[in-house]
């Protein structure tokens, strides 16, 4: 079993570890699920270390990752299957990761049997949402768990910078941040040149695309599916809905019907690429059926692909930002609208209690706090209400609504390592 050395096992992915020590030796499947290059597969490798370490036997670890082709090499299912039976550790329970096991044909199969049996704890990742659904959906239904594994968060980030660099502000590291993204193997580049390092970055955004899009949806057009990838994510925070995509690319000359756009926004969430954002009426208490948002897993996509200067837009990519973590400590995440106001997010948590956030990078303007508090000013309701900013307020109250400085926020130490796992 192959041990990572690089930035990933100088950063421990502390949420989803802990979520692993709280799921082993569960009678469950674990399913690591996220885009490609975010890190399951270090994470695997790093809790697989970590059973070592606790004492478990190296004779009941076994590691196949299903992108090696000496892997592939053993053969079928029923050979896959021989093969790990032959090794398992009698009167012992055996720890079972399948990395990528969606590149074996009838994967599903060889997941269930491995799982009724006694002593297997099972892990398996997967880069694309098909891991999850037909066969294996309906064999597993109720015993397997999903970890949503995405890039870096900024505190891990931070962690790593500051040992790094010491002597830059926050503020210049959450800036840095917002531009370079957090995909790990993108820092394990840094010995070559910037150009060369956002060149990996293309290569990951082109396997995406290209494995884990085009080849399984067997898509013929893909000009006019690479318009529309531009247009996502040139519309990154932005209501959009299939039909006002359709119609904008007519206008440029690309015709694609609205199912066909709706098809293929589905594709690059399957793919983790892009997260839909549904809408959600407070005064309503509900969930409105058009114009949704996208946010794009990791902004180094965006650069690479559409060459723009994110440094330009960081209020719009703070918004992501907060985006993806909220994502990671609530259950539920919307965008909030109230009369013709829009609330940044709305969120859920495990009990379903209500909290609403506002994002800005700054609001040292008073036309521009104003601006940002007036959508939640006309909430009327005692939830908690929060404007996060990277400026820094020596009056953080306003009629309720409690101003917070972004950075500390985003390093805030969240102990419940479990929120990201879904049972289904």
């Amino acid at each position: 079993m192959p041990t990572p050395h690089n930035i990933e096992t100088l950063i421990e992915r502390k949420q989803y570890m802990q979520t692993l020590r709280n799921l082993k030796d569960q009678n469950i499947i674990k399913v690591i699920t996220g885009v490609r290059r975010c890190g399951k597969s270090t994470l695997l490798q790093m809790f697989a270390d970590e059973l070592l370490q606790q004492g478990v036997g190296q004779e009941q670890i076994q590691f196949l990752n299903f992108e090696d082709l000496d892997t592939l090499a053993i053969g079928d299912i029923f050979q896959i299957h021989t093969h790990i039976k032959d090794r398992l550790a009698p009167d012992k329970m055996n720890y079972i990761f399948l990395d990528e096991v969606q590149n074996i044909k009838e994967f599903q199969r060889l997941v269930d049997s491995l799982f009724i049996k006694k002593n297997c704890d099972v892990y398996i990742t997967g880069s694309n949402a098909y891991l999850l659904s037909g066969e294996l959906a309906t064999l597993l239904t109720g015993r397997y768990i999903e970890v949503s594994v995405l890039p870096f968060q900024f505190s891990e980030y931070y962690d790593f910078i500051t040992s790094k660099s010491p002597n830059l502000t926050k503020t210049e590291i959450l800036a840095n941040y917002l531009q370079e993204g957090g995909i790990p193997e993108y820092y394990k580049q840094k010995n070559i040149s910037r150009k060369q390092a956002d060149g990996f970055v293309r290569s990951v955004l082109n396997t995406i695309v290209m494995k884990d899009i085009f080849q399984r949806l067997r898509i013929s057009n893909r000009h006019d599916f690479n318009k529309i990838i531009d247009f996502i994510f040139d519309s990154v925070g932005s209501y959009v809905s299939p039909r006002s995509i359709s119609d904008t690319l007519r206008t440029n000359g690309t015709v694609v019907d609205k199912q066909t756009v709706a098809k293929y926004l589905d594709a690059l969430c399957d793919a983790f690429l892009i997260y839909k954002v549904p809408r959600y009426e407070i005064k309503g208490k509900g969930l409105l059926q058009t114009l949704n948002k996208y946010y794009l897993v990791d902004p180094c996509f965006y650069k690479v692909r559409l060459k723009r200067d994110i440094a330009k837009y960081l209020s719009h990519w703070l918004e992501n930002a907060v985006y993806f973590e909220l994502l990671r400590r609530y259950r539920d995440v919307f965008i909030g609208k109230k009369d013709n106001f829009e609330v940044d997010f709305v969120v859920l948590d495990d009990e379903g209690y209500i909290s609403y956030y506002q994002v800005a990078w700054n609001t040292e303007n008073p036309e521009t706090l104003e601006r940002e508090l007036r959508p939640l000013q006309t909430i009327h309701d005692s939830n908690p209400k929060y404007l996060l900013s990277a400026d820094v307020d020596i009056n953080p109250a306003y009629d309720g609504i409690r101003k917070m400085n972004v950075i500390d926020w985003l390093l805030q130490d969240d102990d419940d390592g479990d929120e990201n796992a879904d049972s289904k």
